[in-house]
């Protein structure tokens, strides 16, 4: 008897430490942590020019890199992690005189999946909104607590899953928001619309043949969420131009330049 009811102690000691964890926004930040410890950086280098590196490097060297940028883009990756896009984005917006600072998602010791990418299948873990915009609020904060890097205007920027996370934050003070690669449509309401201000300028890219989006909830675009011609712009790709069923968009160097002028814009 009394073997059992020590058993019976552990277990529920056990138990009440899981919770206890579970609750403790020590372990919850510890988890922010390491998706910013993790996050890939792009820093403007000399005119035309980036480089790729740590957040460690960005923060040693604020002052330097603070001179030089034209503001900082947080951006806020797919479902299936950092990628060649991220770098792709990255570097184009880097060259263009931004840093850029994108989370890892994926460095959480716990990270379900969310998405089938070869199978266009996503919402397998309905609370990764949560933890997305979790992410990004955490890399805001530790960004901005570096002075020199806090002067700078700062933009908001996501691809699919990603772009879910720019468009439904908010609490962020952002120049201004891009989302790629989104319809604002979705069967969930925390997934459905924009919570940007109707004053925050908003450059909403989508693919109208984009096939994540077939199923009829997650059809249409960002345009029917947007106020104020002019500080919100939902575009979107027809046929027959070739872009009408990409996801990625931000590739192609016209679009590219949609975006650049779009920050540039929303820096005055």
């Amino acid at each position: 008897m009394v073997f059992r009811g020590i058993l019976i102690a552990a277990a529920f000691f056990c138990c009440w430490l899981s919770a206890a964890n579970a609750a403790d926004p020590v372990v919850a930040t510890t988890e922010l942590d390491h998706t910013f410890e993790a996050a890939r950086v792009y820093l403007p280098n000399r005119p035309g020019h980036f480089r790729k590196s740590a957040i460690a490097d960005l923060l040693a060297g604020a002052e330097a890199y603070a001179s030089r940028a034209s503001g900082v883009v947080f951006y806020a990756h797919g479902c299936d992690g950092l990628s060649r896009i991220t770098d792709v984005t990255g570097a184009f917006l880097a060259r263009a005189g931004y840093i850029v600072i994108a989370p890892d998602s994926f460095a959480r010791r716990h990270k379900p999946v969310s998405c089938a990418p070869y199978s266009h299948r996503a919402g397998l873990h309905r609370e990764v909104l949560g933890w997305r915009q979790s992410e990004i609020r955490h890399a805001f904060r530790k960004t901005r607590a570096v002075p020199r890097i806090a002067e700078l205007p700062v933009f908001l920027m996501g691809h699919s899953e990603g772009a879910i996370t720019v468009a439904t934050i908010d609490g962020l003070s952002a120049r201004a928001r891009i989302i790629e690669g989104w319809t604002c449509h979705a069967g969930w309401p925390e997934y459905r619309g924009l919570s940007a201000p109707a004053d925050q300028p908003v450059l909403s890219l989508v693919g109208a043949d984009d096939p994540w989006f077939r199923l009829s909830p997650l059809r249409g675009d960002c345009g029917a969420f947007m106020a104020r011609a002019g500080r919100h712009q939902s575009v979107v790709y027809r046929a027959p131009d070739p872009l009408h069923d990409d996801h990625w968009l931000s590739w192609n160097r016209s679009v590219q330049g949609r975006i650049l002028a779009f920050l540039e814009a929303s820096r005055r």
